[in-house]
């Protein structure tokens, strides 16, 4: 098999024990500047994260920078440093890859009146282990399984893992802002997309609660991440942090230990700069409640 060059803006696999190879269009690679993020020619290749959004492993380009990315993604940088831990600290490169949300009003999946192909990529879902037809149609892409079986020329609703289907098509011009929905700032999805994930641990694992001082570095330059330090929580858990005065709410992901040498017990969470601003914290040092599961 001949092998397949992967477009410098987006990413692109041939995956072992595909089903359906991708179409031919998607060797065609036209490199990409700062102007240039995706191509009719370019395909389109989604993931679904545990909290059910729907994500593109972005390849950067020569003259790409993080701010044009956000800006043709709809996004923030902050909420790109939200899904890429440790992005900030370090300078990008040519090749590298990034993680970016993709909302779902911007995956096309019927081609309406007034539809022009050259406007626009194909977008291809990877069947994953444990997926049905069923999942995939109605909760990941919310489109009648009849479809999907049509337009990949599929028979029954058997599938296997590492299977391409096609399911839409995403705009070459980018993703407005608005189609993100009133989900609020990057701040606000970066907490809701955690406390999905916090949701999940509901049905096997035991809550605990607790309420005592809270602790943030006020004057820190560090504002890319929702994290927390925390003395019982599992790590890299979830855990979510109530202020009372405001009744202000954040999901934030435990990152390490309190060491004890440095915080006085009454400490029970020490919150990055970024997760305290979102609970609109004043003070060094404030009353919060926090919950978790373990």
């Amino acid at each position: 098999m001949r092998k397949a060059f992967c477009p410098a803006i987006i990413w692109c696999a041939t995956l072992a024990g595909s089903l359906m190879a991708l179409p031919a269009y998607a060797n065609d690679w036209e490199k990409g500047d700062s102007t240039r993020y995706l191509t009719a020619k370019d395909t389109v290749i989604l993931s679904v994260g545990a909290a059910g959004e729907k994500m593109v492993e972005h390849r950067m380009a020569q003259k790409q920078t993080l701010y044009s990315l956000a800006k043709f993604y709809g996004i923030s940088v902050e909420e790109l440093y939200l899904y890429n831990p440790g992005l900030k600290e370090k300078t990008v490169s040519t090749g590298q890859m990034v993680q970016v949300p993709v909302p779902n009003a911007a995956i096309k999946r019927y081609k309406e009146k007034g539809f022009v192909a050259k406007e626009h990529a194909p977008v291809y879902y990877v069947v994953r282990k444990g997926d049905t037809m069923y999942r995939i149609s109605k909760v990941h892409f919310r489109m009648p399984a009849d479809t999907i079986k049509q337009r990949n020329k599929l028979s029954t609703d058997l599938l296997k893992e590492g299977q391409m289907l096609l399911v839409g098509w995403m705009s070459v011009k980018g993703v407005p802002e608005e189609l993100r929905g009133s989900a609020g700032s990057a701040l606000d999805r970066g907490s809701a997309a955690l406390g999905k994930l916090y949701q999940l641990e509901a049905a096997a694992k035991k809550e605990y609660n607790e309420q005592g001082k809270a602790f943030w570095q006020k004057n820190s330059k560090e504002d890319s991440n929702l994290y927390a330090l925390h003395r019982d929580a599992p790590l890299n858990s979830i855990i979510r942090v109530t202020n009372p005065m405001n009744n202000g709410v954040v999901y934030v992901k435990v990152m390490g230990r309190i060491p004890d040498t440095v915080y006085e017990k009454e400490v029970i969470v020490v919150l990055s700069p970024m997760a305290a601003k979102q609970l609109g914290a004043q003070d060094i040092r404030f009353f919060a409640r926090v919950r978790y599961f373990k």
